[in-house]
């Protein structure tokens, strides 16, 4: 339904002052078009409310890349983060990029020095090819290897503050 439709009905019922106060004996007819306004009221939203500019956003998004936690890099441009004001920023992709990394677990094999990145436990026990990921968990960050592999498993704060591998 169109905006204009959905305004142009909503008016034959009552006048555009009176809708927020008597929008409880809407009639059920109506309420898709209510709907329809209420959604387009929120599309409404947009970089320049929320009060940032485009070079603000980039110096947040690098900020970001740079494991600075989504909360603080939008706290220094004196913005409270939200999920939803990052998506209005168009910056979605880097906050699921961020707490993707963040989230991670980092097999190590000592003896090539290859890298694997898997997001869950799960993942590194089926690579390994275990039945039950627990077993995996007490090797975490402890630099030992883990039982009949020659794989070291950590997550990321430690996998990115260890120098050599």
């Amino acid at each position: 339904m169109e905006l204009t439709t959905a305004v142009n009905a909503l008016e034959q019922w009552r006048p555009i002052m009176e809708w927020d106060e008597h929008i409880k004996e809407l009639p059920d007819e109506l309420k898709e078009c209510w709907n329809t306004i209420l959604k387009n009221r929120n599309k409404g939203r947009s970089a320049d409310q929320i009060g940032l500019s485009n070079v603000e956003i980039k110096k947040i998004s690098e900020l970001i890349n740079k494991d600075l936690q989504p909360t603080k890099a939008f706290w220094k441009y004196g913005v409270k983060y939200s999920r939803q004001r990052a998506e209005v920023l168009g910056m979605k992709d880097v906050i699921d990029n961020y707490y993707k990394r963040v989230n991670s677990y980092y097999l190590v094999d000592v003896v090539t020095r290859e890298k694997h990145q898997f997001c869950s436990l799960q993942d590194v026990a089926k690579f390994l090819k275990r039945k039950d990921y627990r077993s995996v968990s007490k090797y975490i960050d402890r630099g030992l290897l883990i039982t009949r592999t020659s794989y070291k498993i950590y997550k990321y704060r430690t996998f990115k503050k260890r120098k050599r591998f």
